[in-house]
């Protein structure tokens, strides 16, 4: 009888499937071969949902553990099949260096090789031969079915765009559709966008009506993440989901974020999961210029100082900050500041209290803007189909290219050739015919005049109002305070014949509405000369 030597039972398996394969079969396997030769067993290492192809037998979980740390406890290493152990020549080869050098023996359960001699050493290492050829042809077939699918209206894996979930295709296979769930939130994040918000505001919104983020809605229980699931909504994912096309059901191909780009179809058409995005194609193109809007303004749109972008220094014209001050008994003291900047030196005396700057505002607001029509700015598509005739021309250039090529020379591949082209000429010819018209905006009036719509706002909606108008306010000295408003001649042109005593009235009403908590907030003016700014000297307001 041999000599009663520790095994190691070993046990892999890179996916889930069938019960011959499953882990316990292979230890059954392995177990036979310990009561045949009278061996004891040592312990298993099984390794589930590891790809022998990817990581070496060193770099597994259970068996890495095992050979580097807990080799003193075995003589030899029991495993069903070769395959389950390596799928490479290299790692073959690495393991029988080791297992020389450490003193092991290897033994499969089934296919006749045993390390301990010289024909067993070839053997193993044939079989590994075979074993990495074999890895590589499913590679390769793996490579090839996604190419396939890249032109279908398949899902080939993964997680899917937020707003959509993964369902059976009608013919074979998975696909996508708009999930009622999730959806329900990017319609939020359109909404928003569309009505001015910024994705901060978004995002805040979404959190507190906890709609699931992307990683809570689609966590699995017991699923490992490098960091804990988030159920706050931040800014950046907001402005992913509203900036990819995946998000009205295109499909998108690419190895990395930076390389994502549009699939298109044999014929040269981007490729959709799903007949319509969750979005109209109107609303989309209107997003997509409202996302482009705000990068190009970087205003901030929370947490900003009340005036910040709307009052500017006008001697260097540069923007004024607030900041704020204490004296030794506590009292704080708010200001407008011109500051310095690189190569800029501060302007001196260019420090105006917050209050009186804001008395200024309002009243301007009330004598300037108060016949002005708040417009807000529509977007109407052209009907362009510059992008999709291109797209006709590339497949048409392609499938030339292939029959050049010769990848029709086969039994019907002329009429297949054909076919395809005829379709693509006639859908050239109705692109063609189809009317061109230029995208546009329009200014539309909401119903309202600035004095109005200032009057029922709060001071951060005030503030975006009075940016989004281009309206600023420049402001020289106080002693004696001198200052000029630009509106833009645009605005200007828009005024109203509104009656005086109704903008008398409206001026009355907003002086003597109860303070904001904002306005109780603010302190004491320290500079009562700007108590007379109203009469104060304007100079130079078509001036910009």
């Amino acid at each position: 009888m041999e000599p009663q030597l520790r095994a190691l039972l070993v046990a892999r398996l890179s996916v889930m499937t069938d019960e011959s394969t499953s882990p316990t079969r292979q230890l059954e396997h392995g177990r036979n071969v310990l009561t045949a030769r009278g061996w004891s067993e040592a312990g298993t290492a099984v390794d589930l949902d590891v790809s022998a192809t990817k990581y070496s037998p060193f770099d597994r979980p259970e068996l890495g553990n095992w050979l580097k740390n807990r080799s003193h406890e075995f003589d030899v290493i029991v495993v069903w099949r070769l395959d389950r152990l390596v799928r490479s020549s290299k790692d073959l080869a690495d393991l029988i260096h080791w297992c020389g050098e450490n003193g092991k023996s290897l033994v499969s359960a089934t296919e006749g090789f045993d390390l301990s001699t010289p024909f067993g050493k070839a053997m193993a290492t044939i079989i590994a031969a075979l074993g990495e050829l074999e890895a590589g042809t499913l590679s390769t077939r793996v490579k090839d079915s996604h190419n396939a699918l890249r032109k279908m209206d398949r899902w080939s894996g993964g997680q899917p765009p937020y707003g959509y979930r993964i369902v059976e295709h009608e013919r074979a296979g998975k696909t996508l559709e708009i999930d009622p769930v999730s959806s329900k939130a990017v319609r939020i994040m359109g909404e928003m966008t569309l009505a001015g918000k910024s994705q901060w505001e978004i995002a805040a919104r979404l959190t507190a009506d906890g709609l699931p983020t992307p990683a809570r809605y689609y966590h699995k229980e017991g699923a490992k993440r490098k960091t804990p699931v988030s159920d706050v909504w931040n800014q950046s994912s907001v402005g992913k989901i509203l900036g990819s096309p995946a998000t009205q059901g295109y499909k998108l191909i690419g190895a990395s974020k930076k390389e994502r780009r549009l699939a298109r179809g044999s014929d040269g058409m981007p490729i959709r999961y799903t007949p319509t995005g969750i979005f109209s194609d109107e609303e989309w193109t209107q997003i997509q210029e409202k996302l482009r809007n705000r990068s190009r303004t970087r205003e901030r749109s929370h947490g900003a100082a009340p005036l910040l972008g709307v009052v500017y220094c006008e001697r260097c014209g540069d923007r004024l900050y607030r900041v704020i001050t204490s004296n030794p008994n506590g009292r704080k003291y708010s200001y407008y500041r011109c500051v310095p900047k690189t190569g800029k030196p501060r302007c001196e005396g260019a420090s105006f209290s917050e209050s009186a700057v804001q008395e200024l505002l309002d009243a301007l607001v009330f004598e300037e803007l108060a016949a002005l029509p708040v417009t807000e700015r529509k977007f109407i598509p052209g009907e362009d189909h510059t992008d999709e005739l291109q797209a006709v021309d590339r497949a048409m250039t392609g499938i030339r290219d292939e029959r050049d090529t010769g990848l029709y020379d086969y039994e019907g591949g002329h009429d297949e050739y054909m076919e395809r082209l005829t379709a693509l000429v006639e859908k050239r010819k109705i692109l063609q015919s189809l009317p061109h018209r230029e995208a546009q905006y329009i200014d539309e009036p909401t119903g309202e005049t600035y004095a109005q719509a200032y009057e029922r706002m709060d001071q951060e909606e005030r503030r975006t109002l009075l940016l989004n108008a281009g309206i600023r306010l420049y402001i020289h000295s106080m002693a004696p305070p001198s200052w000029r408003i630009h509106i833009p001649e645009d605005a200007m042109s828009k005024a109203l014949d509104i009656p005086e005593a109704d903008l008398s009235q409206l001026r009355t009403d907003y002086l003597n509405r109860p303070p904001t908590p904002e306005e109780e907030a603010q302190t004491q003016n320290p500079h009562p000369e700007w108590d007379a700014v109203r009469t104060a000297e304007r100079y130079g307001e078509d001036q910009e």
